[in-house]
């Protein structure tokens, strides 16, 4: 793979033959490595406070992105790790030995690289080096995204979240999921099966590998963040694990508000070889036939959802076709982007998006139609054992209320924050104001006051 000093630009957002090229090469996992590249590049260039270093080498901060092989067939987890140099802390001192840069922009971007980034590829072995567990008195972060994202999604937030004093970042992609492998994602349910046995099924194939992943790291406990449905995740995997989370951040998290009607919507039916990436739906099982729909879109919704066919399959259905209707979403979406910015962005999504359906499926499994939990995260989050976090975006679609009200059942520290000017993707829409926060959850005894 190219350095990141001669990656080759992204496609133009709308360009036919952009977009044919972007089709045409997205079984080369180089081209995904690149996508994932560009962004993560970026995090080289974020200064601290305005302060900047004289280069890449005289940085305090360094970062590396691989694969960690976890046991079983097939089962590698896309890592980013972020740490401070042994001999540097963020102090004073350092501070006052750094140049000013007049040259940074609002989001504290300058052009003097402030990270050394060492991208590993999909051809390199797994030689161990992406196994780097943290040292005596580091705090062991862990950044887990949500659905449709990966951990690229974060490349505006990394390196302030790594100047939190004695952090070490541990950014990971699900397994199933961004650049981590894509093992079939099966389940197996009758018409007597439980839904909640069901939905452990599903739950279990993520945080399984999520536990793994912790043990190969040799991480004694963490600081656990997740996206939506990452932060759903990251709550079931505290419910089952609550030794090893010291504080739980869940941003936006998915899966909390009871919806009876949920609840009682049928099961979709497993998908017949999740890993082939074809996207071909499974067989109408007799015993799984909704209501009445009460209106078209609503049945073919609800057709769709039964059927495990997921935005994904859909896009690589399309053929040359699917960059075009990645790129109508990530022009909507992240239109406050540069337009450098939005097209790594879109030539990301688009590239974790087209490898073969795997984790994906999971989501009508967890959630049925309208993104209500088939099993309610409302009355189990009381079970928590740690301090726990809820974020919202201001003009977020996920309802705070519901984290609201979670809180009142709860018997540990808890705290409800909602980012301004931000909504579902808070991080990205507003990284300083998230940045800030998640600063202060960590390094302030907040949770003590409240005993």
């Amino acid at each position: 793979m190219p350095s990141t000093d001669t990656l080759p630009p992204a496609p133009e957002l709308f360009s036919r033959w952009g977009a044919f090229q972007t089709w045409w090469g997205r079984t080369n996992k180089e081209q995904a490595q690149i996508a994932e590249a560009r962004l993560l590049s970026r995090l080289q260039f974020f200064s601290f406070k305005g302060v900047a270093s004289t280069s890449a080498d005289s940085s305090s901060t360094v970062a590396r992105v691989g694969l960690v092989e976890l046991p079983g067939k097939n089962r590698l987890i896309n890592t980013l790790i972020i740490q401070q140099k042994p001999s540097a802390s963020v102090s004073a001192s350092t501070i006052d030995n750094t140049n000013k840069d007049t040259e940074s922009d609002d989001q504290g971007r300058t052009p003097i690289a402030q990270t050394t980034l060492d991208i590993k590829t999909s051809t390199d072995e797994h030689d161990g080096s992406m196994i780097s567990p943290p040292a005596p008195g580091e705090t062991a972060i862990v950044i887990c995204h949500g659905y449709g994202a990966g951990l690229g999604f974060f490349y505006r937030n990394y390196h302030s979240l790594s100047q939190i004093p004695n952090a070490k970042i541990y950014a990971i992609d699900w397994l199933g999921m961004g650049g981590s492998s894509r093992p079939d994602f099966k389940f197996k349910h009758s018409s007597k099966t439980p839904v909640n046995d069901v939905v452990k099924q599903a739950e279990d194939f993520f945080i399984s590998a999520l536990e793994e992943l912790r043990e190969v790291q040799k991480i004694d406990k963490m600081i656990l963040i997740g996206h939506s449905l990452g932060g759903y995740l990251s709550a079931v995997y505290a419910l089952k694990h609550p030794e090893r989370v010291e504080k739980l951040i869940l941003a936006s998290p998915v899966g909390i508000p009871e919806n009876p009607e949920a609840q009682r919507a049928p099961l979709p039916n497993p998908p017949e070889s999740s890993g082939s990436g074809s996207g071909e739906p499974s067989p109408k099982s007799a015993n799984t036939a909704p209501a009445p729909p009460s209106s078209l879109f609503r049945k073919l919704a609800m057709g769709a959802w039964e059927r495990n066919i997921t935005p994904q399959s859909i896009m690589r259905f399309t053929g040359p076709f699917g960059p075009s209707l990645v790129a109508a979403y990530t022009s909507r979406r992240f239109a406050y982007l540069e337009a450098d910015e939005l097209r790594d962005l879109n030539s990301y999504i688009y590239h974790i998006s087209s490898k073969s359906g795997s984790g994906e499926y999971a989501l009508s499994t967890i959630l049925a139609p309208g993104a209500f939990a088939r099993w309610p995260l409302m009355d189990r989050l009381k079970d928590l054992k740690m301090p726990t976090v809820f974020m919202y975006g201001e003009s977020d679609w996920m309802d705070w209320k519901a984290g609201e009200q979670a809180r009142r059942t709860m018997s540990v520290p808890t705290a409800l924050m909602r980012i301004p000017s931000a909504g579902h993707h808070l991080y990205m829409d507003n990284p300083l104001a998230f940045d800030k926060a998640i600063f202060n959850i960590i390094t302030r005894p907040w949770d003590k006051q409240q005993r």
